[in-house]
């Protein structure tokens, strides 16, 4: 009788603990959370990890504070949520700097590296500052993916707006308004982001290109590290400097010389702006008529279209595009409406 009930009690004991081992597996997939812009790194888990080889993917941009990079972050996401709902068992993570800051960048790539992640998609704020670190990832046999900016540095895709040819767009839109105001010579006032950005050195020479053989001059570059009141406060200076324009190129210095030039046009001035990137603020610029125009980015086509490359690598298909241009609009106050987020 006692052999049969120790026999009993040690039965029961086994089903208990087979029972809880079950419970705790089961949560194992859903312990990373949502990292969006935290620079301090994390996991998000698209799927269960108990089913498929896993996928550790690493996106990487400028900063976190521009929303081009939210909204590339969140359509990376959803991608992720969406093959995961296929069967694919994906790690994603989002990191980035508060502010653009290429130490920041570096350490980012660094901790990727050492946390054994297969893919690191990147928008590096600099063409050259990343590069060893990059170099390191590839040597360990990561996979490199640019959206948005790209390095020097040969990788394996890269999905961005051709920014010279949307440059020359914006130079093109900001010459018509000139000529609608009968103006055929001036200084016009370049404001952009940080020195070193490509994606915005191409933006400034496209822009600058569809001048060519005007009697147009063009300031010096004003580098507001893409912080709107930075950027108020030099198109400010600019406006007190005789500018007869100004162009933004990216999201922070279009609010913020668009900001400036509300400002100005209101104490008397005429001071007509054109810039770069879909985002509240600019849409409301556009609307009140302080902002003329704005190039919109496809940023959510660059962060579907990078998580689609990445998974495409890890399962060792070839990519069917390598360098593809997610393409640009021109947003004005006759199709704004049709931009909201």
């Amino acid at each position: 009788m006692k052999k049969l009930l120790a026999l009993v009690l040690a039965l029961t004991m086994a089903f208990a603990l087979v029972a809880c081992g079950n419970n705790n597996g089961g949560n194992a997939g859903n312990n990373g959370g949502s990292n969006a812009g935290d620079t301090t790194g994390g996991d998000t888990t698209g799927g269960d990890t108990t089913g498929g080889e896993e996928m550790r993917i690493t996106l990487i941009t400028m900063d976190q504070m521009d929303v081009h990079w939210v909204k590339l972050a969140k359509a990376a996401q959803a991608k992720v949520d969406e093959l995961a709902g296929q069967g694919k068992n994906i790690v994603y993570n989002w990191t980035a700097p508060e502010k653009k800051d290429n130490a920041q960048q570096i350490a980012m790539i660094e901790a990727a590296v050492n946390d054994g992640s297969d893919v690191i998609i990147i928008a590096v704020n600099d063409s050259t500052a990343c590069n060893d670190a990059l170099q390191e990832a590839l040597n360990k046999g990561i996979k490199l993916i640019y959206v948005d900016a790209t390095s020097t540095l040969e990788a394996s895709a890269t999905f961005a707006t051709d920014n010279y040819a949307a440059g020359a767009e914006a130079g093109k839109a900001m010459l018509g308004y000139l000529s609608d105001k009968g103006l055929s010579e001036g200084t016009i006032g370049l404001v952009s982001a940080q020195a070193g950005v490509q994606s915005c050195i191409d933006r400034v020479d496209g822009f600058v290109s569809a001048f060519e053989g005007s009697k147009f001059t063009m300031s010096e570059v004003q580098y507001s590290d893409g912080d709107a009141v930075k950027a108020q406060e030099l198109t400010n200076a600019l406006i007190n400097d005789g500018v007869i324009a100004v162009y933004g190129a990216n999201d922070g210095a279009t609010t913020g010389a668009g900001n400036a030039t509300k400002e100005a046009n209101s104490n008397g001035n005429s001071i007509i702006c054109v810039g770069f990137d879909n985002s509240s603020s600019n849409r409301g610029l556009v609307r009140d008529g302080s902002l003329l125009a704005f190039m919109a980015q496809n940023p959510n086509v660059m962060g579907e279209k990078s998580i689609e490359a990445a998974v495409a690598l890890l399962e060792g298909e070839a990519l069917s595009e390598t360098q593809v241009d997610t393409g640009v609009s021109v947003v004005t106050i006759d199709n704004v409406d049709q931009f909201e987020d």
